[in-house]
């Protein structure tokens, strides 16, 4: 790589930080590419030079947390049945604690005038393959709507689990991601906080509707 490539690396490495800093602090609504400039230090047109909108370089910010939490899931170490979906949905749990603000850029409320783009779908589909593939042993009782099987088709596909299969796994993924919003959003104080509890009896519920028990 020559120091052209190395440079241009660098400085998009140092915005990404700084755009992710200024969500922190103001949520996804009030970053600015005035602010981020600011922070790295150059004029606004250079940091337009990297990252031609606001929404690219939301966009960007998505998928760097979709291929983090991505590779969190891939640490976690082989299993089978509900000794590994328990592992993933707790890896997914983990890494929403420790990163709230990345979470909330990947399922959160959109932020307004960004449309997730075409090339989020792959880094998505990352995130869940390791639930489809853990959850979706075969046909799950309840989910074989024949327009549900249609819609999930691609990517039952994609994975080669059972359609129906990967419809409850969509749906157990929904409220794993819902429980977290909630906890993050401090909606459970004064009910089950902290949520270890409720988690883990929601992961265990999981196990036994997915067929792994």
């Amino acid at each position: 790589m020559g120091v052209r490539e190395q440079q241009r690396e660098h400085n998009v490495a140092r915005i990404l930080a700084a755009a992710r800093e200024q969500i922190a602090q103001v949520g996804g609504v009030g970053l600015s590419m005035r602010a981020v400039a600011r922070e790295v230090g150059m004029v606004s047109s250079a940091v337009y030079r990297y990252f031609p909108t606001r929404e690219a370089l939301i966009t960007a910010l998505v998928l760097e947390s979709y291929e983090a939490l991505g590779a969190a899931l891939t640490d976690v170490p082989a299993g089978e049945g509900a000794e590994r979906w328990t592992a993933l949905a707790h890896a997914l749990r983990q890494w929403a604690v420790a990163h709230p603000h990345d979470f909330q850029l990947i399922y959160g409320t959109p932020v307004p005038g960004h449309a997730a783009p075409p090339e989020t779908i792959p880094a998505a589909e990352r995130v869940a393959r390791p639930f489809l593939e853990a959850g979706a042993p075969g046909e799950i009782k309840g989910f074989d709507d024949p327009a549900l099987l249609g819609q999930v088709g691609p990517l039952a596909s994609a994975v080669g689990v059972d359609r129906s299969g990967s419809a409850a796994v969509l749906a157990e993924l929904a409220q794993l991601v819902g429980l977290l919003s909630l906890e993050l959003g401090g909606h459970l104080v004064g009910t089950a906080d902290p949520a270890d509890h409720l988690f883990a009896a929601a992961v265990d519920r999981q196990t036994r509707t997915l067929g792994l028990t």
